[in-house]
């Protein structure tokens, strides 16, 4: 499960920073994020995957910002599978406003800087909001 999470949290900190080999968000995610106005980008990408005979899993991730309801800002990441021709993961989560500023807050200061350490703190912080289930649920259907 453990592994999973953190997957999952890979997937949702940096899809697509992944196609830009840069870890980060576009500006224009964070900007509509941070104002949690409705809006979606796309990324294709390779993920790693440790294992020696498919060694990357090529997927297309979409990043969603739904809006506010009830009082929290809900964001959504649909991954799926070019090579399984499948959706292999949705996370949907609903942020306070506390948690959205802070995690806008992190996203832009990440942007700015070059460090892989900042960027992997980013992440690691992303997979911590993730494992929470009173923010985030995880639909895994590899699991299935």
């Amino acid at each position: 499960m453990k592994k999973i999470l953190l997957f999952t949290g890979l997937l949702l900190a940096g899809l697509g920073a992944f196609a830009q080999e840069q870890y980060t968000y576009s500006p224009a995610y964070i900007s509509h994020l941070k104002a949690c106005s409705v809006y979606s980008e796309d990324y294709t990408t390779n993920i790693p995957t440790g294992d020696e005979n498919s060694p990357v899993l090529k997927v297309k991730s979409t990043e969603q910002v739904l809006g506010y309801v009830n009082g929290k800002c809900y964001t959504k990441s649909t991954v799926y599978s070019l090579d399984l021709e499948k959706e292999i993961l949705t996370i949907k989560c609903g942020l306070t406003k506390n948690q959205l500023s802070y995690i806008v807050r992190k996203m832009n200061a990440v942007n700015l800087q070059t460090s892989k350490d900042a960027k992997k703190a980013l992440q690691d912080q992303l997979t911590k909001i993730i494992e929470d289930k009173d923010v985030c649920r995880v639909k895994n259907y590899l699991e299935e």
